[in-house]
Parts: structure tokens; sequence; C-alpha cells
């Protein structure tokens, strides 16, 4: 196998883990920014126990995106890790607030100390997807790498108006996704509740995508090189149309369990444009593009780490899908509150 062909099949994994971790954790997140907004305690409850058996498990996703770029592409790994270090750093905090307050949450009965996790747990949530999106932004327009392979970027410099709106475009998807997730797993007036906010949430992201596309090929015209140059690409926004047709469709339809699959589907296909769209590139840089810009062929490991990496990606990748969807299977159906639930 040729070093080129390694190269672009652990792209490929490092993309894969992207699309599993948001479409998973996605609606995670999504019924975490949506907390805030259920009602009573016991409504709060069903949101929490919704996603109780499943929130951790999908979280191995992003411990297999920062794996695989650490052994894989470890240039790419330093240049996030330390360039954006104060913003990984804040969605880390989320990460560990947002495991803590589901875990405290329902240890006392007091409303004042669940609807305090609450608010935390709505927190970090809104936190980690903006702060995830803004880090997106930065990626697709470009960072100020130099030639040593260096990223200075303050802080506050993350934020500027397209990364921003890509932070809002974020919680627009999550809060879309996780709703219809929730329309899944709930029944009665809280499920009709929930209707009602899809009726809201998704006419609001289809705003937000139109906006996001837009801008995105006005500031970064560089991707839609490769869908020109291989027009046979076109067929993945096509799809993404018409899946994203569907869900508003399927929700009149009341078919929530097919609406969540088109939401899943379209929010693939909408991280599979950005993937084709930058490829081969991974961190543009904005001070000499065709230099300084680190891509999967000039960041990769050596030979023997992709191949091990590969080795370990077709063992492990397979044994975490097979592990979802028995936890999947396991725990379909409606919520149901019990002794043992948050």
């Amino acid at each position: 196998m040729s070093i080129e062909l390694m190269q672009i099949l652990a792209y490929l994994i490092v993309g894969a883990a992207v699309v599993f971790y948001v479409v998973l954790d996605g609606f995670d997140l999504g019924v975490g920014i949506l907390q805030i907004f259920a009602g009573d305690d016991k409504d709060r409850r069903i949101f929490l126990n919704s996603i109780g058996p499943f929130w951790d498990g999908n979280e191995v996703w992003l411990i297999a995106i920062v794996g695989a770029l650490f052994v894989a592409f470890p240039d790419v790994y330093a240049i996030l890790l330390s360039g954006f270090y104060l913003l990984i750093m804040l969605m880390l905090l989320g990460i560990i607030t947002r495991a803590v307050a589901i875990e405290f949450r329902s240890k006392e009965e007091s409303l004042a100390w669940r609807y305090t996790w609450d608010t935390i747990f709505w927190l970090a949530s809104v936190i980690i997807t903006f702060a995830a999106g803004v880090l997106l932004g930065n990626l697709l327009l470009g960072v100020p790498i130099t030639a040593e392979r260096e990223l200075y970027l303050p802080f506050l410099d993350n934020f500027h108006p397209y990364s921003i709106f890509m932070g809002i475009f974020s919680i627009a998807l999550f809060a879309m996704h996780g709703n219809i997730f929730l329309l899944t797993k709930t029944e009665g007036d809280l499920q009709k509740k929930l209707h009602n906010y899809a009726k809201v949430l998704i006419p609001l992201f289809f705003l937000f995508f139109i906006a996001a596309t837009v801008w995105t090929w006005t500031a970064v015209p560089r991707i839609t090189g490769v869908f020109l140059d291989y027009p046979v690409f076109f067929i993945v926004p096509a799809i993404l149309a018409l899946s994203m047709l569907c869900i508003p469709y399927l929700l009149t339809k009341k078919r929530y369990g097919y609406t969540f699959l088109f939401s899943m589907i379209a929010i693939v296909l909408l991280f599979s444009l950005a993937l084709i769209g930058t490829f081969p590139n991974m961190i543009p840089s904005s001070l000499d593009y065709m230099d300084n810009t680190l891509t999967i062929y000039n960041a990769s490991a050596q030979r023997m780490t992709l191949g091990v990496t590969l080795v370990i990606a077709v063992i492990g990748i397979p044994m975490v899908i097979f592990y979802g969807i028995i936890l999947y299977t396991v725990f379909r159906g409606k919520t149901v509150l019990t002794d043992h639930s948050y």
C-alpha cells in the first residue's frame, strides 16, 4: 500500500470519527441546550434520562478524534492543542461540568439544587457547542500558521464575525437535532410541546444553514474548488437538500423515528461537504496558504505509524460501532422514569 493511500485512509478515519461524534453527541448537546426550557422537574428528568444510557458512550468518538490526530497527524494535533489551547480548555471544562451536572442533579430533592445543576448543564452544553462552532469557523477560514509550523492566536482572536456565526449555527443545528431525538423518546403532552418546538427550530436551522452556506462560499471560495473540478461530488449537496426537505415533511406526519434518521443523514452530509471541500487541507494557513497550510500529505506520521493506526482502526472502530448498536437496541423506546433514573 502506498503512503499516499495510507494518508488518505487515515484522513477518512479522522473524518468518520468527527462525523460520528457530531451526529451522536450532537443530540446529547441538543438536549442539554433545550434542558432549561423543559418545564417542571419531571420533564427535566425525562430529558436527562433520554440521553442517560448514551451520552458517555457517544463521547468515545471525541477520544477517537484526538487519538487519531495524535498518532496519524501529529503536527495537526500540536497546532490544534497549542494554538487553540484556551478554546479547547473551555470545551473540556464544559464537558467536565456537564458530566458532573448530570450525575449530581438528582442527588437532592431540593428544587433549587436541581435547577441550579440544570442551569449548569444547559450552560455547559451551550459553551461546548458554541466553542466547537467557533473552532470550525477558524479552521475553515484559516489561521496564521508560520513557516516553522507554529500558531500564535490570542484567545480573543478566535472570535470574529464568521466564527461567532458558526458557533450560533452549531447551537441551532444541535438544538434541532436534540429536539427531534426527544420526540422519539417522549409521549403525551411533553411530546406535543416538543413537536411545537420543532416547528420553530427546524425553520430556524434552515435559515442559519442558508446563511452559513452563502457566507462560507463567499469567505472561503476555495471550498467549492473540489466540486467544480469533480462535479460528481455535487450529488452530496443534492442528497443533503433532499434529506433536509424530508425533515419537516416527516415531522408533519409525526413519523419521529424517520425524522431523526433524516436529521442524522443531513448532519453526516453537511460535514461530508466540509471534508470534501477542504480536502486535502487539514489546517489552512492565512499567512502563506500554499507553503504553510497543513495537509494530509505534509503533516502525517511516517509509514509505520500510519500502518499501526490503520490496524487499530480496523479493529477498534467496528467494536465501538457494535457496542453502539447493542446500546441503542437495548435502550430503544420511550423514556420511563424509575427509582434508578437521574
